[in-house]
C-alpha cells in the first residue's frame, strides 16, 4: 500500500523550496527510543534526552524553513502520524513548511533510501538526511551542507560521527550503493560509504565531526560544557 505524505496541517506551498531536510526520528517515549542509553540510565531519562535532542534539532532547521530555503520533513517511527502531529503542534511546528510520514520497514539503509527517493521524486533539488541524536549541531552546519550540495555535478555531503557513522548525508541524485549491504551500527559505515561514493563518481564533501548520543559516555562532553556555563 503506497505511503502518503501527511502535512502537519494544511497543504504545502505551491512554491516548493529547493532543498528537502529529512529528520529520521523515533517516538520520544520510554521503551521506544534510545534503548542502549536506557539500559545504562533509565528509560524515562533516555526518552527525555531523545525529546530534547529532537526539539533542539527542529529549532535549528526552522530558520531555514522560514527563509523558504528548505522544507522540513519528519520520517517517524514508534507512534502513529496523529500522535506525532499533536506533539509537533504543541511545539509550534504546525505549518506548511513541515510534513511527516512513516519511515516504513527494513534496515536503516532501506529506510534512508526510501526518504531520498521520495524527496527526489517530488523534484526537490536535493535531500539532506539527519538523525535526531547529534550533540553540538548548529544551523551553520546545515547551511554549509546546502552550500556544498550546490557544487559540482554529483556531490555527496557527509557529516562524520565519532563512532564511525555519520550524522548527516546530503545528495542530489540517488545511488543504491550508498544504502545497501552496509554494516549499519558499526564503525565501518562512514569509511565504506565514502569508498563506495568515490567509486560511483560522487564528489564527497565532509563536515566537522560530531558526537551521537547512544551511550552514557557520549553525554560527557555535553555535561562538561554545562558545568562551565
Amino acid at each position: 500500500m503506497p505511503r502518503q505524505q501527511v502535512p502537519v496541517t494544511g497543504l504545502a506551498s505551491c512554491r516548493r523550496p529547493p532543498w528537502l531536510v529529512v529528520v529520521l526520528s523515533r517516538w520520544p517515549a520510554p521503551g521506544r527510543c534510545k534503548r542502549r542509553l536506557a539500559h545504562a540510565i533509565h528509560p524515562v531519562a533516555a526518552a527525555t534526552i531523545q525529546s530534547r535532542l529532537l526539539i533542539h534539532l527542529l529549532s535549528l532547521i526552522q530558520p531555514l524553513v522560514k527563509e523558504g530555503l528548505v522544507h522540513l520533513h519528519l520520517a517517524v517511527t514508534g507512534a502513529g502520524p496523529k500522535a506525532w502531529r499533536r506533539w509537533l503542534g504543541g511545539l509550534g511546528y504546525a505549518s506548511s513548511g513541515t510534513s511527516l510520514n512513516r519511515q516504513g520497514g527494513g534496515s536503516l539503509g532501506c529506510r534512508m533510501a526510501r526518504q531520498v527517493r521520495w524527496g527526489l521524486a517530488r523534484h526537490y533539488r536535493g535531500v539532506v538526511l539527519l538523525g535526531s541524536d547529534c550533540l553540538g549541531l548548529e544551523t551553520g552546519d546545515l547551511r554549509q551542507a546546502l552550500q556544498l550540495l550546490s557544487l559540482g555535478e554529483k556531490p555527496l555531503v557527509l557529516g562524520p560521527a565519532q563512532d564511525g557513522g555519520y550524522w548527516l548525508m546530503g545528495q542530489r541524485c540517488f545511488d543504491a550503493c550508498l544504502f545497501s549491504g552496509l554494516p549499519w551500527g558499526t564503525h565501518r559505515v562512514g569509511s565504506l560509504t565514502t569508498t563506495r561514493a568515490c567509486a560511483s563518481g560522487f564528489q564527497v564533501h565532509t563536515l566537522c565531526t560530531r558526537s551521537d548520543v547512544d551511550r552514557v559516555q557520549d553525554l560527557r562532553p555535553w555535561l562538561a560544557a554545562l558545568n562551565h556555563v
